[in-house]
């Protein structure tokens, strides 16, 4: 009987120490020889599993977005059975914030667009996602809310929650995330 590939577990072994890198040292400093040191691999089976440079970069790309994907189906499915704007903002700006390392591999892609146009577009989709689900669910809170109004609010709900995501590492004083909840339903009482 053969034995049973390890290549997926390999892969997702070498991308989590990958992203683990970056939130560390950056995308420039996630040097294959820390990689391979934070997936206890040698740095050859680096290149086995995920190619050259720009087809690891690619591959941490597809896995970030596909964590935030996933992060988003289930933010969807909790926001389906949100029917006030208190809950709405209570499940956005849950008190521990995503996992830093990821939030900090994604900067370092969105950064790395000035040099990597192919990064771009799949980050740009991806965010446009999470804008959509957001416009979804005030849509369904403000139905008689119009779309350009809709589409403002969830951008500035965006942009609140990439700052208050961003800051969680920090442990910023508490005030701040209380502010910064307070921004986010002064926009949603516009609509």
């Amino acid at each position: 009987m053969a034995r049973p590939s390890l290549k997926d577990q390999r892969t997702a072994e070498i991308l989590d120490a990958y992203l683990r890198c970056v939130a560390r040292f950056g995308l420039e400093g996630a040097t294959q020889d820390r990689i391979a040191a934070q997936a206890g691999l040698k740095r050859p089976m680096l290149r086995h599993y995920l190619g050259n440079k720009d087809d690891m970069v690619q591959a941490l790309a597809d896995h970030v977005i596909a964590q935030f994907d996933a992060m988003m189906i289930a933010l969807e499915t909790a926001l389906d059975e949100i029917s006030d704007p208190q809950g709405f903002i209570a499940l956005l700006f849950l008190d521990e914030g995503s996992d830093p390392d990821l939030t900090l591999a994604w900067q370092s892609l969105a950064a790395a667009c000035a040099h990597d146009a192919s990064l771009r577009a799949p980050l740009l989709d991806s965010q446009a996602r999470f804008l959509g689900l957001l416009q979804k669910a005030l849509q369904r809170l403000y139905p008689q809310a119009n779309a350009d109004d809709l589409r403002s609010v969830a951008q500035g709900l965006v942009a609140l929650f990439g700052s208050y995501d961003a800051l969680t590492p920090l442990q910023p004083p508490t005030q701040w995330g209380e502010d910064m909840k307070q921004a986010a339903h002064m926009l949603m009482r516009g609509l």
